[in-house]
């Protein structure tokens, strides 16, 4: 339930302060990063800060919760990927308090590099989870998260070259780039949450297998 709560959280606070940010300030989905809802100069930033806490927040109870379950399977890279995530969101409640980026009118600072490097090490973080999850459940969810892991680390990556020309106000696709990456992490866990969840809804033992013989009913 944690995991369906953080990616509504998510998206619903990116679209809703994003067009307050565009109502007071020009801000184009299109061409702007999320981080510059959190940034510093940005009129929005404790609104997004207080969503991406909760986000956070959510998404380290979702971890244990996939723990739990890979430990009343007996799967162990199931429980690692729930210690992957919820220790990757408790390092993410850090980014965006300390080393936010800097609003694009004004001079950059040293924390703009610090953001830069701080959301790489979560990305990698992110990506373990990911993979841990695939070895873990197999079957279609495998294929899946595969995908999805493509789609994220590549729209990110084209992302992080569109951002380049920052200082020229000049970042065409970069907000849309980095939406493709976010929200394809949002369905991610969604597809995760719903997998994990659902031997509890029929009331059943947890049946997620083993990373050595695959589940029957979740993969």
């Amino acid at each position: 339930i944690c995991g369906f709560a953080a990616a509504a959280v998510y998206v619903v606070g990116d679209l809703v302060l994003g067009f307050v940010y565009k109502s007071s300030r020009l801000y184009s989905f299109k061409d702007q990063w999320i981080s510059e809802l959190t940034a510093r100069g940005s009129p929005v930033r404790p609104g997004m800060l207080t969503v991406i806490t909760i986000h956070d927040l959510l998404l380290i109870a979702f971890g244990i919760g996939i723990w739990r379950a890979g430990a009343d399977a007996q799967n162990r890279s199931l429980r690692w990927a729930g210690v992957t995530l919820s220790a990757t969101h408790a390092y993410g409640l850090l980014i965006h308090p300390f080393f936010p980026m800097t609003s694009r009118w004004l001079e950059p600072n040293p924390s703009d590099w610090m953001h830069g490097a701080a959301t790489a090490v979560w990305g990698i973080g992110i990506s373990v989870a990911m993979v841990l999850a695939a070895v873990a459940i197999r079957g279609w969810f495998r294929w899946f998260s595969i995908v999805s892991l493509v789609v994220i680390v590549g729209s990110s990556a084209l992302s992080s070259v569109a951002i380049q020309g920052i200082e020229e106000n000049d970042t065409p696709w970069a907000g849309a780039l980095e939406r493709v990456s976010a929200y394809g992490f949002m369905v991610w866990l969604v597809v995760l949450a719903s997998i994990t969840l659902r031997p509890y809804r029929a009331e059943t033992e947890p049946n997620l297998g083993t990373a050595e013989s695959g589940p029957s009913r979740a993969g």
